[in-house]
């Protein structure tokens, strides 16, 4: 059986599955896969297109390729999300001036993205870059924005960002260099809960629109403890 992936070894210990295309997969399954497969495997982490193997020792890359010829991406593909977590954003001016400076102002184009992106189903493929930092498919390709070419020093916890074809909501005051598209009150990550992350990889979400007085009382009562974001079914 012919594998669509390329292996690389990135050192003694890390070894990518590399795909020419973007993959769409039960990444929960795939993780059992490896897992249950590989007992030396410490660490398994996922890109659009990669899937990377960390191992407590060195590893053999062609007696990986050997284990791995049982391995078939079709066996996880993604099956319909038929459930969506709904999430508040807020698109005050105070968040949004990337998308100011981006259509110079044009009112009626920023509500024509916001609009367009509020219709939008977005997939959370994998966390990375910050703990609790989502990244998420489905933008539409007129929505995408090119990354900064100089990232800002700090964008604000909870700020929802376009870099690309790529969404994610920043889960910490951090540099960045996505643009800024509004604001979510609900954060993804937190240290003091179990897990600490609540939307898992594969799930779906959908945003709606608050005003910034709503978002300020939802950011409250996520501090309180009595904000318990909705799950949906889909339509």
């Amino acid at each position: 059986m012919s594998n669509p992936y390329k292996l690389l070894r990135i050192n003694q210990k890390v070894v990518s599955l590399a795909f020419e295309h973007k993959l769409v997969l039960d990444y929960t399954l795939v993780r059992h896969f490896f897992v249950d497969r590989f007992p030396e495997l410490e660490e398994i982490t996922f890109t659009f297109n990669r899937i990377n193997l960390f191992f407590r020792k060195e590893i053999e890359i062609t007696s990986l390729a050997d284990q791995l010829t049982n391995f078939s991406i079709a066996d996880y593909k993604r099956k319909l999300v038929r459930e969506y977590w709904e999430l508040p954003i807020c698109f005050d001016p105070r968040y949004t001036e990337d998308l100011e400076q981006h259509f110079k102002g044009n009112q009626g184009s920023i509500r024509n993205y916001h609009q367009a992106f509020l219709s939008t189903t977005f997939i959370l493929e994998f966390y990375g870059f910050l703990p609790g930092f989502g990244y998420m498919s489905g933008l539409p390709e007129k929505l995408h924005l090119a990354r900064k070419s100089i990232p800002n020093q700090q964008t604000k916890k909870g700020t929802v960002a376009v870099g690309g074809e790529q969404l994610g909501i920043y889960p910490q005051d951090s540099p960045g260099g996505w643009q800024s598209i509004g604001h979510c009150p609900v954060p993804w990550f937190s240290s003091q809960r179990q897990p600490p992350i609540f939307i898992q990889t594969g799930e779906a979400i959908r945003f709606v629109e608050v005003d910034y007085k709503t978002s300020q009382s939802i950011s409250l009562a996520v501090e309180m403890g009595v904000y318990q974001p909705k799950k949906h079914q889909n339509d």
